[in-house]
């Protein structure tokens, strides 16, 4: 055996197929088979666009900050387009219910440690030490 997994490429976890492993990786790169850390970087850098990036992590905060339709009206629209699936989706939001009641029956909110929030207008202060004093 030589000591790497034919299906995913990767060197099987024993101390000797480790170092065949490395050693046949080793060799393949000085026969050019195997991408240089640079090559990779370009592959990498070619994939990703910084700018795109930040479109859609963007996208995703403006979409999350949305304020929300009050649940009745969600519970409504998804009984008006598909009353079958409706009927599950209300069933499923009252056992989320029941769940949410039984667990905070259990833990109670006044005793769970809130994280404050250290964000204004979208942009974490720094420095601010929190409740535990990091």
């Amino acid at each position: 055996s030589s000591g790497i997994n034919a299906e995913y490429g990767a060197a099987e976890t024993t101390p000797d197929s480790l170092t065949t492993g490395i050693l046949e990786t080793i060799e393949r790169m000085d026969r050019g088979e195997v991408m240089t850390v640079g090559e990779m970087h370009e592959r990498v850098t070619a994939m990703y666009s910084w700018s795109d990036v930040t479109r859609r992590t963007e996208q995703v905060y403006r979409e999350c900050s949305k304020p929300k339709q009050p649940l009745t009206s969600r519970l409504d629209l998804q009984w008006s387009r598909a009353p079958v699936a409706g009927t599950l989706y209300y069933i499923c939001y009252a056992i989320s219910y029941l769940i949410f009641v039984i667990t905070s029956w259990l833990q109670p909110e006044h005793t769970i440690e809130v994280v404050p929030c250290r964000y204004e207008d979208g942009i974490v202060e720094k420095g601010r030490p929190n409740r535990l004093g990091r």
